[in-house]
Formats: structure tokens, C-alpha cells, sequence
């Protein structure tokens, strides 16, 4: 056995103040590099610790949660350790690899209140790291007062996070140490006053040892519950649960209840975050019968015009209308012509810009559905509906049946919800909201549409039980690039090892025109576009073109949009060459060469051919990297299709220069690239006959 098994247990044993007899306390990982133990201590505190490769990462953490009827967080005792371990592999629908691997081991450790009240802890321990549940057992209707999960890290980390809020995740990412997380650089993640007013982040928050081992905290399976954002005590370096409500009760429970699992990612580098895959081996299995009608696809949409203010997405005649029939048709055209999926069309609706209820099943007079579906169906382009509700979810409560009912009556396949604003009477974050954004993904699979959701509660994994979840925005995504304060250089490198680790997200990726100069001449120019003299354009995208192609293998979804003007990617054929060519179904995902924050470089192999691709982003450095391949067939020469920077691109010099180049490689071949700042580069490899 493993030597550092054994290492592991008396560290462990150690740290709990345990006797040999609570070696059994004691779990560890398959491959034996993380040993978890638990215990109680002297006040009856169910605690944990955890160690990695011998190092010790969490110590002498308290469990507990407290119910109307139980307080489960002190005077218990440990009465019952049953152990199991579990080796199966599963099929997604869709995802980064095309077999998962679930294999654990597991202790559940049952405590008992001295009124005989039992509560289960369940503690289960992958090669990737470690999930923790709590299974409240009897029966009845019980109320949720408070969760006291604790991580007490026994170094001050470096951490990547963003500022705790129970309703928004759309924050600029701090890079500080774990005792910087204060109410001072929380300003800095936000100037808004919907974050929390004490030291906390919302998760996926990823820390780093002075070791060197990569840690990430999150949940997964989160259904009716709030989610877990963490607040931080620097006196004893400790993040606490902290579950969104601003009332005592924080959600309504039928015993026996699971919570959902709390999840420590691990991995000894910062690929090895983006490589798990705990938060999805912690959802249930697919509980669709029929997923044939779930299709990845890449699509463009009738969406960034309205952002540079070139169209509004009302139709009030103060501007041009974006969602016409006309105007549909032309990104329709451009998606046939591109093989792109579908065509996300918002504004279509009554509603917008008004004081006045959405209604989803009302179209403007300018926009015939029927006509749009038609002509799509006919190029092999699905139209992508839009849901936005100013957060008015009463309303889109009263019509999301019928709404839905509507869609597939037109046969419209996916849907974008979006749910802007402050909601009314609840939070973002509160249990009711994620019961609400759980029903609608339900909903939505009855009617055989597939969903994304803008303005969400934080992901969790639950694609995998309902696939017809598709992605999910819940971070500063592109879009700030066009009317807001922006992005950091550091946000894109930042966002694989925190907001992606929760599941596929939305980030509207493909942006050429970066600097918006060839959008602002035409649209001067173009009969339907009018420059907006209220919108200076003074914010852009800072990236390279380079960078922006990179983008679709770095970050993950198995939907991703083609962001800009149809126009602008006809000025760039070659480069828009890869965005058709790159799949968004993979069967393997390696990250090999990678810093949060600074670069990153991702290889993925597509899961219905033998190509391969490699993205690679960096922050303002520059950077060289190199390239090995060890992961191609050994038999096999490639084609190399390398789309980088150009000789003085950077985002700020030249940020649209880029250069396409080919060459073979084999899986013994080395390669070294070039970064600009901001930049990145791009590689498609196709076997040779």
C-alpha cells in the first residue's frame, strides 16, 4: 500500500487527538494522497481535518447544522462509522470527456444528540478531492436555522476570489492572501451594494499552499436549499457556511433530507482543478429517458449589436429594433453559411423598455416567428428564444408553462433566461430562487428545450441529472467589455480555476473587432445601424484577436455563442475558420501548463473525430510556452493549423494582427509559442493519412 497512506492516517490521528482505536475515523482517497478523519471534540463539535500528500490543509474543522427542532452542532457523540467505496465509470450526454471515472471512498459517521436525535455526516473522498453532506434523519416538516460547515486552512493562502453576495456573482476577481479578504479589498470586487457587509466570498474560491497545492471550495447538488457563500474569520483563518437569506429560516426541509454536498477540489497543480470532476460525480444520474434532442452546438445571436447601442432590444421607434424579421434572417444566413446551430434572438417580445409586464408568448409586430422558425429549419439553424424577466419573477412565474408550451408549439429548441435586477421579494441566491431556476430547467426538459441561464444561482453540477441545462452565465462575462467599467487583463486567466470549476458557462466568446473601429465606421455607414451619439465606445475588449479564438477551448460550455457581427468575422476568414471547425463536445480534457491569473493552456480532443485543440490565453505578460504532445497517437502524424499573434500584437498595440501557420507534429514533437500581452494562440490538429 501506498506509503503516504500511512503518513496520512498518523497526521490525521494526530491533528483529531485521537487514539489508535480512531484509526477507522479515517478515509482516504483511492490513489491514497488525501486522508480525511473526523471526530468530535471536547463540546461534542463534530470536527474534520484533511491532508494531501502528507501536508496538512484543513484542521480541526467543526460540522454541524441546526434545525427547528435540533442543534446539531455540539453535545453529541459519535456512535456509528460505516465505511464504502464505489468504482464505476458514466456516460454524459455531453461534457469535457467522454467517459467520467466515479470512484470514491466514503465514510458516513453518525452522530446522536443527547435528546437521541441522529444526524449522519457523510464524508466522501475521490482522488480529486472531498465531499461532505449532511443526511438529517426522522421525519416530519422542519425548518433550517443555520449550517456551520467549516474549512480552517492551517496556512494563510493565496487565494482568487470574489466578494460574498446572496444575489450576485458578476464581481472582478482579487488576488490577495486569505487574511486580505476584507471589507476593504472587497470594495474592490465591487463598488455595488449588493455584496455582504462583513468578509466573505461567494464559490467556486480557489486557494493555493505555500506547497503549492491547488484548493477549490464549492457545492454541488444544490436543490432546495440556499446557496453557500462563505464568510471568512481571520482570527482563526476559517471560510464559514453561509447560506443565503435575510430571514432566520433558511429553508423549509421534509425529513429524512440530504443538503447539499460541500466540496473541496484538490490537485497538486492548477490544471488539476479544471481536470476534476467531484462537483458532477455528486449529482444524481440523467433522469431523462430521451437526450437525443439535446444538441451542443455553437450559435450566433441578435445580442451584441444591442450592447454597442447599434439596436435596442425594445420597439419603441427611438432606434433601430434588432429582432425584425429581416434582421433575423440575415444572422440565420450567416449561420447556415458557417454551420453554426442557432441563432439566439432577444428583444422579440412585448415588453422591453416599458413599464410593463413581460409577456413571452406576444411577439412585436415587426418580428413573425413562425416565419423566422420556418426559414431556419430550412438552413438547419434553430431559433434560440429569449427569456428576460427584470427580475420580476411573479410574472414569469404566471406564464413559464404556457410560455415553454409556446416555444415547442413553434418549434423553438432552446430558451435563454435572464433575470437582471434586484428580485422582488426574494434573492438571487435564497432557496426559493433555487427551486425556482430548478423548476424551470424541469419545465424546460418536458417541453424539449434546452436552457441558459443569465443572471443564475451559482451552478452545481445538476446538468448531468437534467443535460437540458446547457450553460450558465453567473460571472462578469464578455458583455462588461461593451457599456461597463470592463474586465480585467487577468479576468480570462482567472476564470478556468474559480467560476468554470462550478460547470459550463456562457462567457460570449469570439469578439474580432476588438477595439469596436470597424463596428463604428459601418455602422456610420450601414442603413440600418445608427451610431448612438450617447455611447463614446470608450471601453473594448482587451484582448488580441488571437486570444479570442483561444478562448473556445480554454473555457467550457457545450454551447458557445460566436459573439460579434457577422460583418466583422467576414473580415477575418481565416480565423473565423477555426471557430467553425472547433467542436464544443469533447472526449478529453488535459490543462498541462498553468498559473491562476496569469496564463493558461488547455488541450481537448474532439469527441466525434480524431482532432485535437489547444488554446492557450495570458494576462498583459507575455509569454513563451512549450508545447508537447505526448497525448496523440503514437502511430499518427498530424496536421497543425496554429493561429497566434502577430509580430507587435498585444491588446493594446495592434490587437487584431494575427498569423496562421502550418506545420506537422508528432507525439514525440516539441513546439514553442509566443503570447503577446493579452494575446494567445490557437491550434486545430487533424490526423494525416
Amino acid at each position: 500500500m501506498n506509503r503516504l497512506y500511512y503518513i496520512a492516517l498518523f497526521i490525521c490521528a494526530l491533528l483529531c487527538g485521537c487514539t489508535a482505536d480512531a484509526v477507522s475515523n479515517v478515509v482516504t482517497s483511492p490513489d491514497g494522497r488525501i486522508a480525511v478523519s473526523v471526530d468530535v471534540n471536547g463540546e461534542g463539535t463534530p470536527i474534520y481535518n484533511l491532508t494531501f500528500d502528507g501536508e496538512a490543509i484543513i484542521e480541526n474543522s467543526p460540522l454541524g447544522i441546526v434545525t427547528s427542532a435540533v442543534d446539531f452542532t455540539s453535545g453529541l457523540q459519535l456512535v456509528a462509522i460505516n465505511h464504502s467505496s464505489s468504482n464505476t465509470t458514466w456516460e454524459p450526454v455531453w461534457g469535457e470527456r467522454a467517459v467520467v471515472v466515479d470512484k470514491y471512498n466514503s465514510i458516513d459517521a453518525t452522530f446522536k444528540s443527547a435528546d437521541g436525535n441522529e444526524i449522519v455526516i457523510v464524508l466522501r473522498v475521490y482522488d480529486d478531492g472531498l465531499g461532505m453532506r449532511y443526511r438529517i434523519l426522522g421525519d416530519g416538516s422542519h425548518y433550517v436555522m443555520n449550517e456551520t460547515t467549516t474549512f480552517s486552512f492551517v496556512e494563510d493562502c493565496e487565494a482568487h476570489w470574489i466578494a460574498g453576495s446572496y444575489d450576485d456573482d458578476e464581481y472582478a476577481y482579487v488576488h490577495t492572501p486569505m487574511s486580505g479578504i476584507t471589507l476593504e479589498n472587497m470594495a474592490l470586487s465591487s463598488s455595488g451594494n449588493r455584496k455582504l457587509p462583513y468578509p466573505s466570498v461567494n464559490t467556486p474560491v480557489t486557494l493555493i499552499t505555500s506547497k503549492g497545492t491547488h484548493v477549490a471550495l464549492h457545492e454541488a447538488a444544490l436543490w432546495d436549499y440556499p446557496a453557500m457563500s462563505l464568510r471568512y474569520d481571520a482570527e482563526t483563518n476559517s471560510f464559514i457556511s453561509d447560506l443565503a437569506s435575510v430571514q432566520e429560516i433558511k429553508a423549509p426541509v421534509e425529513l429524512p433530507f440530504a443538503t447539499p454536498w460541500r466540496v473541496v477540489i484538490i490537485g497538486d497543480r492548477a490544471g488539476a482543478l479544471v481536470e476534476s470532476t467531484i462537483v458532477l460525480n455528486l449529482n444524481e444520474p440523467c433522469r431523462l429517458e430521451d437526450t437525443s434532442w439535446i444538441k451542443p452546438m455553437k450559435y450566433v445571436g441578435v445580442w451584441w449589436e444591442m450592447h454597442l447601442k447599434l439596436s435596442t432590444w425594445d420597439c419603441d421607434g427611438s432606434a433601430p429594433h434588432c429582432a425584425t424579421t429581416e434582421n433575423v434572417k440575415r444572422y440565420i444566413d450567416f449561420a447556415a453559411e458557417n454551420g453554426f446551430g442557432g441563432v439566439l434572438v432577444e428583444g422579440w417580445n412585448v415588453g422591453w423598455g416599458r413599464d410593463e409586464r413581460f409577456d413571452y408568448a406576444m411577439p412585436y409586430a415587426d418580428f413573425d416567428i413562425d416565419e423566422i422558425v420556418a426559414y431556419g429549419k430550412e438552413r438547419g439553424v434553430m431559433l434560440i428564444g429569449h427569456h428576460e424577466t427584470y427580475a420580476n419573477v411573479e410574472n414569469y412565474e404566471e406564464q413559464l408553462e404556457d410560455a415553454y408550451d409556446y416555444y415547442q408549439s413553434k418549434g423553438v429548441g432552446s430558451v435563454k433566461t435572464g433575470y437582471v435586477g434586484v428580485i422582488r421579494h426574494r434573492l438571487h441566491n435564497s432557496y426559493e430562487m433555487v427551486n425556482h431556476y430548478n423548476w424551470s430547467v424541469m419545465e424546460a426538459a418536458d417541453n424539449h428545450l434546452m436552457v441558459d441561464i443569465h443572471e443564475p444561482v451559482h451552478s452545481s453540477g445538476i446538468c448531468r441529472t437534467y443535460p437540458n441545462l446547457m450553460s450558465a452565465e453567473g460571472m462578469r462575462g464578455q458583455e462588461w467589455q461593451a457599456w461597463n467599467s470592463g474586465n480585467s487583463i487577468d479576468h480570462n486567466p482567472t476564470l478556468p480555476f474559480t467560476r468554470n470549476l462550478a460547470g459550463p458557462m456562457d462567457f460570449t466568446p469570439g469578439i474580432f473587432d476588438v477595439r469596436y473601429h470597424n463596428t463604428v465606421n459601418k455602422a456610420a455607414k450601414n442603413e440600418k445601424y445608427e451610431v448612438n451619439p450617447n455611447h463614446d465606445y470608450k471601453f473594448f475588449v482587451n484582448s488580441t484577436l488571437a486570444h479570442q479564438l483561444a478562448l473556445y477551448v480554454v473555457f467550457y460550455s457545450p454551447i458557445q455563442m460566436v459573439a460579434d457581427l457577422p460583418d466583422n468575422y467576414r473580415e477575418h476568414p481565416e480565423a473565423l475558420a477555426f471557430i467553425r471547425n472547433v467542436p464544443v463536445d469533447w472526449a478529453e480534457t488535459y490543462v498541462p501548463d498553468a498559473k491562476v491569473g496569469d496564463y493558461c493552456v488547455t488541450v481537448r480532443k474532439d469527441k466525434h473525430s480524431e482532432n485535437w485543440y489547444v488554446g492557450a490565453i495570458t494576462d498583459d505578460e507575455p509569454r513563451e510556452v512549450t508545447l508537447t504532445f505526448e497525448y496523440l497517437n503514437s502511430d499518427t502524424i498530424y496536421e497543425a493549423t496554429i493561429y497566434r499573434d502577430g509580430s507587435g500584437a498585444g491588446w493594446n498595440t495592434m490587437p487584431q494582427k494575427y498569423v496562421v501557420e502550418r506545420c506537422t507534429v508528432t507525439n514525440v514533437d516539441k513546439l514553442k509559442l509566443q503570447m503577446a500581452s493579452g494575446g494567445g494562440f490557437a491550434i486545430e490538429l487533424v490526423p494525416m493519412e
